[in-house]
């Protein structure tokens, strides 16, 4: 076959060049994204109760609800949280689950589980995970007047009012923008204000205002009548569209007629706030920008800058900020990675260029790599795959390893013209010798990465992107190195051999201390054979032992210059208070230069999957300039607090990106899930706080803390409603009506509907209690109502319970988080203890540290696996069992040394740390396949044993050696660069480097002997 290729160079050269010029021409249109588009295996249903205590919905909503969704096929999880008039139920799948199908049928048992809630029960809304539906980035609109004091409450109302009908929706225009969610915003609403004193003369109360207000905002329809040849469409309405229709609404009472403006205030003012959005200490309105699935980045980027810029132009009241920003994240790692790719290439051209001591082997060597490089990304764009940073680090971990065919070829035949054969003959003998072996090779370097694509989760999944490249990428440089590589030496090596660089060097003097090296070492392993039989046996234990010290993770630590923090105050505080304490926070840490923005209270956002915040919460982001100033940020931030609001509960996380989506890195590494014994009772707050201490001394570590609500109970009391023949509704409408929270109406004006609510002026709870009346309803309808006290029918008591009612499969439990643990068997230890001690609580875990076990023991499967499928590769190739133990004989080594190596840089045993490991076991063997094989091939032709050792050994040396480096040096750019690709490949590129730098001396000396050592018997014998 190589002979008939090398007398058709042409047509070689054409179907290549055709081939790279697709390559070329699709990598202009692959799309780029930060992470693979993976399902994530995740559903949330979002409960609304609005009025009702976390209590009241756990028990009437979200439990019905769960025991529905437990009975999904494929759930294996489930985990709810009830919130004063909000619950979340969070659904985690089996990776492999269809989500569409998964949505339909929660929707299904959604509906099903209706007909066991309450009457006046939101249908709960679900949401499936996408991560496509996390926001690019979030746009900040403030005013340049707010100087973040008092502000002016008519033009934030007019700014809320124009970044929803003109700038979302100008952004929402944009070919490349799915959706814009919005945060922030202040409505509008009509409020009436009653004169008590006037309605009490006139005999008119609430109620016959609320009535009216219903009577005279109705939209019966409408009907079709016939007038002759005519037909007319008659409607009926008499809805409430101005604030001057509701003052002209008419009344009679008592023989009197009476409008609405004589008995009441009326005005449009601003909408009670449940939250607020700052932007550097102002108040702002936020637009989250979500990107189109299937649209280019940059082109996004372009057209919103393009739209922002005409914006900030013709408003300059408005200033316009952008935080959260993960088109930067991207930027800045697929540039990175490109350019690691880049110097990656260079190293590894400059190894060839000084090993071989010629610039035309190099050259070739270098375009054979250039063209099987890019026609991968031909083969990207046939299986739709994209340019993400798993991807592109799968290129980069090939990258070295592409370059191994052509360096075996080219050594090989180099080998052979230095014996005398024609150019030619060379090329086709040299190439031939070494297809089998180049074969065998690459075949145990990809099935390293099958078993990897079986991973349970979404470390499977994303790992796909990297098994697919290197897979690509090898297979297309081993065809690349059979087919066009013996062409092009052939072609450039027909005029002249040598080039000048050679010969002004003096190769062959490198190379005869590359063997006299090479000759001193095999030497000293042959002469302590017994010594380094030991070592070989003890790196067994070794490798037992490192992987057992090792600190452990699910991922590798990634520094970002970006932090949330979660803040629970634990005190019934209003909005302005939690306000005012998150701007104090700011201040302390302003001195640091960290940008902030913050969410205070509840979220306006439609597209918000995580728990909603609550009036005393707030959700605040900080943006550094370098990540090690988060650090000293966080420190500072939790002093503050602690020092400030002892009992307020902080959560840290890093930012919302695909990346935390699909790997949950914040997660807590133990969770203590204490399940209440006694199932008729709630658990007392007197009982958590004990139980939680009690953990906490025993285990000398402290969770996160626990949130607790304190409450005002008010009791009506049913016989006084009926001695003094006052109705349940009254009294609530009352309560509502003082505490502000009675909306009756909606005014339907053309552009937008505001609600209408009846008010009382706003007065403190005793003073509602104290001074307002509730007027009797006399069910004879002969008596005139009469005025009794609020207080003389209803009690109020203080109460204390949970803030957030979290649930499971198994029931309600209290959470206990516990973050930075180093030894989570001795904490489970003294959890159990201690909840054992008090015989009122059952407790089970979960967390991190189990997560990460289980993916522990997957890799180690995976790794015996691989290894089994590289035995049977090998025993195929040698036609021999023993001779692929010979071969794997060196993997309890490299992976001691990977171990060894991390542990000392202060690395974990991740999954990418772990993937370096069970990947270079299968590209360290390939120097002991081509060694071995040389040897078995120089025995058959009746070379001595010892002599054939050392002359495949002198043949195969430099190839070696030049593969081991570059390989070690498409890996080092990864090393000193600190984006968040190169972060998350730094502990798979040391492992990689630490193995390969041991391996190759391995392959080199030890593995020689173990050959020697097994088949002297037989020599012996021949003898």
């Amino acid at each position: 076959m190589i002979k008939f290729l090398l007398q058709r160079p042409i047509a070689v050269l054409m179907a290549f060049t055709a081939c790279f010029i697709l390559g070329l021409a699709t990598y202009f249109s692959l799309p780029v994204s930060l992470l693979p588009d993976i399902a994530i295996p995740e559903i949330t249903v979002q409960v609304a109760g609005e009025n009702r205590s976390a209590r009241e919905l756990e028990n009437t909503i979200v439990k019905p609800i769960r025991l529905q969704l437990m009975q999904l096929s494929g759930l294996r999880d489930i985990k709810s949280e009830a919130r004063d008039g909000s619950g979340i139920i969070r659904l985690s799948f089996d990776f492999g689950t269809n989500t569409e199908l998964a949505f339909i049928e929660v929707n299904e048992k959604i509906d099903a589980a209706m007909n066991y809630l309450p009457r006046d029960a939101e249908r709960p809304r679900v949401v499936k995970a996408s991560a496509t539906d996390i926001p690019v980035f979030c746009l900040n609109l403030t005013l340049r007047s707010d100087k973040g004091g008092e502000q002016d409450e008519e033009a934030f109302l007019n700014l809320s009012e124009f970044a929803e009908t003109v700038i979302k929706r100008r952004i929402e225009q944009l070919p490349e923008v799915a959706m814009v969610d919005m945060t922030g915003q202040v409505g509008r609403e009509l409020q009436i204000v009653p004169d008590r004193a006037m309605m009490e003369m006139a005999g008119i109360t609430q109620e016959d205002i609320e009535m009216a207000l219903t009577a005279n905002n109705i939209e019966p329809g409408s009907m079709t009548v016939r007038d002759g040849y005519y037909e007319y469409n008659i409607k009926f309405s008499t809805l409430l569209r101005t604030e001057e229709d509701v003052r002209n609404i008419y009344l009679r009472k008592g023989g009197r007629i009476f409008q609405l403006k004589d008995l009441s205030k009326i005005s449009i003012i601003p909408e009670k706030s449940a939250g607020a959005s700052l932007s550097a200490g102002k108040r702002a309105v936020t637009l989250a920008v979500i990107k189109q699935a299937d649209e280019n980045m940059d082109n996004m980027k372009e057209a919103l800058q393009e739209t922002m810029d005409y914006f900030a132009g013709i408003y300059p009241d408005i200033e316009f900020s952008i935080s959260r920003n993960q088109t930067e994240l991207l930027d800045y790692t697929i540039s990175n990675l490109k350019q690691n790719l880049s110097l990656g290439f260079v190293f590894i051209c400059i190894v060839a260029v000084l090993f071989l001591g010629d610039v035309k082997s190099p050259a070739v060597i270098g375009l054979s790599m250039v063209v099987s490089l890019v026609i991968s990304l031909l083969f990207f764009y046939l299986f739709n795959m994209s340019l993400n940073i798993i991807s592109l680090s799968g290129l980069i971990l090939a990258l070295g390893m592409m370059i191994d065919s052509s360096i075996v070829v080219t050594e090989n035949i180099a080998q052979y013209r230095a014996r005398g054969e024609t150019l030619e003959r060379a090329c086709d003998l040299g190439t031939t010798e070494v297809i089998t072996p180049m074969l065998s090779s690459t075949l145990t370097t990809i099935a390293v990465f099958v078993p990897l694509v079986f991973m349970s989760g979404i470390a499977g999944a994303i790992f796909y992107d990297q098994a697919f490249a290197v897979t690509v990428g090898l297979m297309v440089s081993y065809f690349t190195g059979i087919g066009l590589l013996p062409v092009l030496y052939k072609l450039v090596y027909m005029h002249g051999n040598r080039g000048w660089l050679a010969k002004q060097w003096g190769h062959d003097s490198g190379n005869n201390r590359l063997r006299a090296w090479y000759d001193k070492g095999i030497d000293f392993v042959f002469r302590h054979k017994r010594s380094n039989v030991l070592a070989l046996v003890l790196t067994i234990p070794l490798c037992v032992f490192c992987f057992y010290q090792i600190p452990t993770s699910r991922m590798p630590e990634i520094d970002q210059n970006e932090l949330i923090m979660r803040v629970e105050w634990n005190e019934n505080i209003h909005l302005d208070e939690n306000r005012a304490r998150v701007e104090a926070l700011c201040n302390q840490v302003d001195s640091l230069g960290a940008q902030h923005t913050a969410y205070i209270g509840r979220q306006q956002f439609l597209l918000n999957r995580d728990k909603e915040l609550s009036a005393t919460e707030a959700e605040v982001y900080f943006r550094t300039s370098d990540p090690k100033e988060i650090d000293p940020l966080q420190k500072r931030i939790s002093k503050w607090i602690k020092q400030n609001y002892p009992t307020a509960v902080v959560a840290f996380s890093p930012p919302e990106t695909v990346f935390e989506k699909l790997f949950v890195t914040g997660e807590a590494d133990v969770v203590a899930e204490l399940y209440a014994r006694n199932k008729a009772l709630a658990p007392k707050a007197d009982s958590i706080r004990l139980i939680e201490q009690g953990i906490a001394d025993a285990t000398g570590l402290n969770p996160s803390g626990v949130a607790f609500d304190n409450q005002l109970n008010i009791a009506v009391d049913q016989e006084k409603l009926l001695l003094y023949q006052v109705p349940y509704n009254e009294v609530y409408r009352v309560l509502k009506t003082a505490f502000r929270a009675n909306q009756v109406a909606m005014l339907r004006s053309f552009q937008q509907y505001l609600p209408i609510t009846v008010t009382d002026k706003e007065r403190t709870v005793n003073e509602v209690l104290e001074n307002t009346l509730v007027y009797t309803q006399p069910k004879d309808g002969n008596g005139a109502p009469n005025p009794v006290p609020l207080r003389e029918l209803v009690t109020v008591s203080h109460g204390e319970d949970l803030k957030a009612i979290t649930s499971g499969k198994n029931g309600e439990f209290v959470p206990l988080s516990f973050y930075k643990v180093d030894d989570a068997e001795a904490l489970m230890t003294g959890a159990r203890d201690e909840v054992a001690r008090t015989n009122k609580w059952d407790v089970a875990f979960s967390g991190a540290f189990f997560s990460n076990a289980k993916m522990l023991r997957e890799l180690v499967l995976i790794l015996m696996l691989s290894i089994l499928l590289m035995y049977f590769i090998l025993a195929a190739q040698f036609e021999s069992f023993l001779q692929p133990l010979i071969v794997l004989a060196e993997i309890p080594i490299d992976v001691a040394a990977a171990l060894l190596i991390l542990w000392i840089t202060g690395h974990t045993l991740n999954l990418m740390s772990a993937i370096g490991i069970v990947v270079t076991c299968g590209i360290i063997i390939n120097d002991s396949i081509l060694k071995i094989d040389a040897m078995n091939e120089l025995r058959k032709e009746g070379v001595p044993l010892l002599e054939a050792i050392h002359e495949a050994g002198h043949r195969r040396l430099r190839p070696i050696v030049m593969t081991s480096l570059t390989t070690v040096f498409g890996m080092v750019p990864l090393l000193f660069s600190f984006d968040m690709g190169s972060e998350l490949q730094k502990p798979l590129a040391i492992a990689m480097i630490s193995a390969m730098v041991v391996g190759t001396a391995i392959s080199l000396l030890v593995i020689p002997m173990v050959y020697w050592l097994i088949y002297r018997k037989k020599e012996i014998v021949k003898a």
